[in-house]
């Protein structure tokens, strides 16, 4: 039987998808951002730079960067049949490993149905467990940067695997309520809390794009390896052959009310690398989001994630719990809408290796405000100010653990 790699699971959904198309007369949409502005970064020593130019900061931006084309989103979807459809997202970026690639691509088959609605989704995508991330291209609708969990999502988490939904309708059972209950199987993520314990949680607006490799710092310099860790990740990168699985349920009251619940394991084997010296990481998490429609033009929403990794042996390995909330209050005036939003986020190391400190904790808070001159076209402008302490900073003696780093961003997004 061959084996069922990352690349395997992409070519099968583009084959399908090149299948059906020699078939049929497929629909296409595309749809498309770009996003950019004035950035000013505001933090009082040099290393506080980006994770993505090595440094330890967890904002995105430098304090050099001003005038950036800060994102472009590329979407095509369209319809096979009345229960095929493909999805694909790309995305751009002036900053990183890669500047241009791949960040969902699936195809997904819902049969129609007078009883219960099943959908079957196949490729890499998001879970669904963000009430945040609800715009084109896996953004936010209220906040140009996202909260400090969707933030690691973007980072290092992707399913590349199969996911099974079904959705008991309230519309269809005269009932207020709705539904919903899915589980996945994927491939890898095997690297998922890599980035998250060394460097700590971050707020930004940065998706990490197919096969590109995630810089941070080069915190191994100082600790115990006996081999030579890279300081640089590949999310989609399946080291140890294990299926990862995950399980969701939604419940929907209205159209004012949502929740939703999911249970995340990558199953990986802490103890497999790669030929580079990469790790897998053993990690499983509990998310619970939640948004309240107060009106048409308010509502709060807010997000709860839980969880543990480990790398290595207990012994000689590195490991720690995580935790993290926001909670999110956002109100549409005519065509403004106002947000803000407070972080809360923690490391606690686990391991017991005091030359490979890991602890780490913080807040932020963000306000922002968005103006729709036209359906294509929108200007705001956000303000973050995080405080955090990472233990880590402390390797290098003459750096502090504790700092906080302000930035304002004057943005425009133009839709297509």
């Amino acid at each position: 039987m061959p084996r069922i790699t990352c690349k395997r699971i992409l070519f099968t959904a583009a084959a399908l998808v090149i299948c059906f198309e020699s078939q049929s007369s497929p629909s296409i949409e595309v749809r498309g951002l770009l996003e950019g502005g004035y950035i000013n970064a505001d933090y009082d020593k040099p290393w506080l730079n980006s994770w993505l130019e090595e440094g330890v900061g967890v904002l995105r931006f430098n304090r050099d960067d001003n005038l950036l084309l800060t994102q472009g989103v590329l979407e095509i979807a369209g319809d096979f049949s009345s229960d095929l459809s493909y999805h694909v997202t790309a995305n751009a970026y002036p900053d990183g490993d890669k500047k241009f690639g791949l960040t969902e691509a699936f195809i997904t088959y819902s049969p129609l149905s007078p009883g219960l609605k099943h959908q079957i989704q196949v490729g890499m995508f998001y879970p669904k467990m963000s009430l945040e991330n609800v715009d084109l291209g896996w953004n936010s609708p209220f906040t140009y940067s996202f909260s400090a969990i969707n933030s690691w999502l973007a980072e290092e988490l992707r399913t590349i695997g199969a996911q099974w939904s079904v959705t008991r309708s309230g519309r269809k059972n005269n009932s207020p309520h709705t539904y919903t209950v899915s589980a996945a199987v994927f491939k890898a993520n095997d690297v998922l809390g890599a980035l998250l314990t060394w460097r700590g949680w971050a707020i930004h607006n940065r998706q990490t794009m197919y096969n590109e490799a995630l810089p941070f710092a080069d915190y191994f310099q100082f600790n115990q390896f006996d081999i030579d860790v890279p300081n640089s990740e590949v999310i989609t990168e399946e080291t140890d052959g294990r299926w990862g699985v995950y399980v969701g349920s939604h419940w929907r009251y209205l159209k004012s009310t949502d929740v939703r619940i999911y249970v995340y394991d990558n199953n990986a084997d802490p103890l497999a690398i790669e030929d580079n010296n990469q790790y897998a990481w053993d990690t499983q998490f509990l998310s619970v989001s939640f948004q309240h429609k107060f009106n048409s033009d308010f509502r709060i929403l807010g997000q709860w994630l839980t969880g543990k990794t480990q790398m290595g042996t207990p012994e000689k390995g590195v490991s720690g719990d995580y935790d993290a909330w926001y909670l999110l209050a956002s109100y549409r005036w005519n065509a403004h809408r106002f947000s803000a939003r407070y972080d809360k986020f923690s490391v606690q190391e686990t391991d017991l290796h005091p030359t490979d400190p890991n602890d780490s904790h913080g807040s932020s808070l963000t306000l922002a405000w968005r103006y729709d001159i036209n359906p294509s076209l929108n200007v705001g402008s956000e303000w973050t100010s995080t405080t955090s302490s990472n233990e880590s900073r402390t390797l290098w003696q003459d750096w502090a653990a504790k700092h906080t780093q302000q930035q304002l961003m004057l943005l425009a997004q133009y839709r297509f």
